[in-house]
């Protein structure tokens, strides 16, 4: 019996680390079967196939933040007894939000099962008191976990030094593994912006995708200055965000809408679409807080294997280290120190290697099914 047991709390539909990790795990081992204990975001749209059982927890007080505590409770309390009832062989725990039921199920079973947590934040230090409760807790789970699995090398040594880890820990990028085209049809009226992002294309616009909200942290400051001295024919196109807060940004700032092009949200599904009408990305953490310092970003991924280069903040070590590494992209302080066209010019010339990009993918699938081969017929069953 190899029963795998995956548990979240996510918007399943939408978490593409999840879901590639169980596609990596079905194209190792076709045969292989995951219950997956989800206490979902938001509704279930997407189906599985037979290899993954889905196992939802629905909280009754789910949407009451007063009673908030009781939610926690009780999807404890209902997650807790699944896992007794499943009694998995392996434990593959999704990051913080599902630590209570999962470190109780290892406090009352050591070592009679395999556990995998999943890292998918680092704590930042300016953290609230509960969240420093939660925190210690997770790093208890974190010690008590045979393998740890980061996000990428920089959190790996991170949390290895901070928390002297022994066990076993390698890290899984969030790569866009497997097809980036999009994979709904679009509305009528995402067709239209799509038909029109095309025709500007066309008339000579070059589009920079900046997705995600304009906050302080992620270079709101920076992409201000970038659109000041962007040279023509390029514009910024922003997906994700609310126009009030672009408007706010555009007041703040003093800046012309001549430089910009709003889309707003864009339905996961179809975001590639977007992608498509750009010739470049930008993608800023500033490294005020841990979690921003040791970013992960899929987006950055996402432009890379696009064939997208990338601008990113050079005091970012995460995203500086990638770019420099994969030859894919520029430092936003090198134009806004010489704003000349030549910078993107230049960012223009880049090819990113397609066998490159290959290779990439395949190590970190490799890592792992590896993984998973040398446990999955070792590791006990709980309880026994």
């Amino acid at each position: 019996m190899n029963n795998i047991v995956f548990i979240a709390k996510t918007d399943i539909n939408t978490d593409g680390r999840i879901l590639n990790e169980l596609r990596i795990l079905k194209e190792w081992n076709k045969d292989l079967k995951v219950d997956l204990i989800l206490f979902p975001d938001k509704q279930v749209t997407l189906s599985f196939d037979d290899s993954v059982i889905l196992h939802q927890i629905q909280g009754t007080f789910r949407h009451n933040t007063f009673l908030r505590v009781f939610t926690v409770l009780e999807f404890t309390f209902k997650a807790f007894k699944l896992l007794n009832k499943l009694k998995p062989r392996i434990v593959h725990a999704q990051d913080s939000d599902i630590i209570l039921p999962v470190l109780l199920f290892r406090l009352l079973n050591p070592k009679r099962f395999y556990l995998i947590y999943d890292d998918h934040e680092v704590p930042n230090k300016n953290e609230s008191f509960l969240k420093k409760i939660l925190d210690a807790l997770e790093n208890l789970l974190i010690k008590k976990s045979d393998t740890v699995i980061m996000a990428n090398k920089e959190r790996m040594l991170y949390l290895k030094e901070k928390l002297q880890l022994t066990n076993k820990l390698f890290y899984l990028f969030n790569l866009p593994y497997y097809d980036i085209d999009s994979r709904k049809t679009p509305s009528a009226l995402i067709v239209s912006k799509l038909d029109e992002l095309e025709a500007k294309k066309k008339k000579g616009t070059k589009f920079i995708i900046h997705q995600g909200p304009l906050y302080k942290e992620r270079g709101r400051q920076k992409l201000a200055d970038l659109s000041r001295n962007l040279p023509n024919p390029y514009k910024i196109l922003l997906l994700g965000g609310t126009e009030v807060d672009f408007i706010k940004f555009k007041e703040e700032n003093k800046l012309t809408d001549d430089k910009f092009f709003f889309i707003g949200k864009v339905n996961y599904e179809v975001l590639p679409l977007f992608w498509k009408k750009g010739c470049a990305s930008i993608v800023m953490y500033l490294p005020t807080y841990t979690n921003n310092r040791l970013c992960a970003p899929n987006r950055m991924y996402l432009s890379y294997f696009m064939g997208l280069p990338i601008i990113v903040n050079k005091n970012n070590p995460v995203l500086h280290a990638f770019v420099e590494s994969n030859k894919s992209g520029g430092f936003i302080e090198d134009f806004l120190e010489h704003p000349k066209v030549e910078f993107f010019n230049h960012l223009n010339d880049l090819k990113i290697d397609v066998s490159a990009k290959k290779s990439l993918l395949a190590k970190e699938k490799n890592k792992l099914k590896d993984l998973y081969s040398s446990i999955i017929d070792k590791a006990p069953i709980a309880g026994q």
